[in-house]
């Protein structure tokens, strides 16, 4: 069964950050590699040229397997002056879904964010296995109920997963 997996990065990252841990890359993609027998791991972030931790983080992605998607991350402020950062890679990761489908019989979400229950119900009637690995907690009901038995709450790989410096 061909396999791909998409990771929205900043829902997984926040996601675990809240719950107070922090996911280890190089185990993600083990576990993806030998879980699910992933043919392609894409991950999707936002970055800044100027950030070198930032950079050096994504040079190990790379090393480790991933393909990397990544979007120039926008500054903007908030009425009452909070600075916020996005980079809105949602429709990047729609697009690359759409343009791979007919090479994936299987696809591994990690993300439970409600703007893409359009594109995962779309899989579904393709006959698409799914899977979405996300945070429990920020997940949409609507992608829970999508797909049932086939969630994961990330917190319950957090042995498996679990960056320990």
């Amino acid at each position: 069964m061909n396999t791909y997996a998409f990771i929205d990065a900043s829902n997984i990252i926040y996601g675990t950050r809240d719950e107070g841990w922090k996911v280890d890359f190089k185990k993600l993609y083990k576990y993806l590699k030998e879980r699910y027998e992933c043919k392609k791991i894409y991950y999707f972030g936002g970055k800044e040229e100027k950030n070198e931790k930032q950079m050096k983080f994504y040079k190990k992605l790379e090393s480790f397997g991933f393909k990397l998607v990544l979007k120039p991350v926008k500054i903007f402020k908030q009425p009452g002056g909070k600075q916020v950062r996005k980079a809105n890679c949602d429709v990047d990761l729609t697009f690359y879904a759409m343009r791979d489908r007919d090479e994936f019989s299987r696809i591994i979400m990690l993300s439970g964010d409600g703007d893409f229950e359009i594109l995962l119900k779309y899989f579904v009637e393709k006959k698409k296995v799914l899977v979405v690995i996300a945070n429990g907690s920020r997940t949409a009901r609507e992608i829970r109920q999508l797909v049932g038995e086939r969630f994961t709450d990330l917190k319950s790989l957090k042995l498996i997963l679990e960056y320990k410096k």
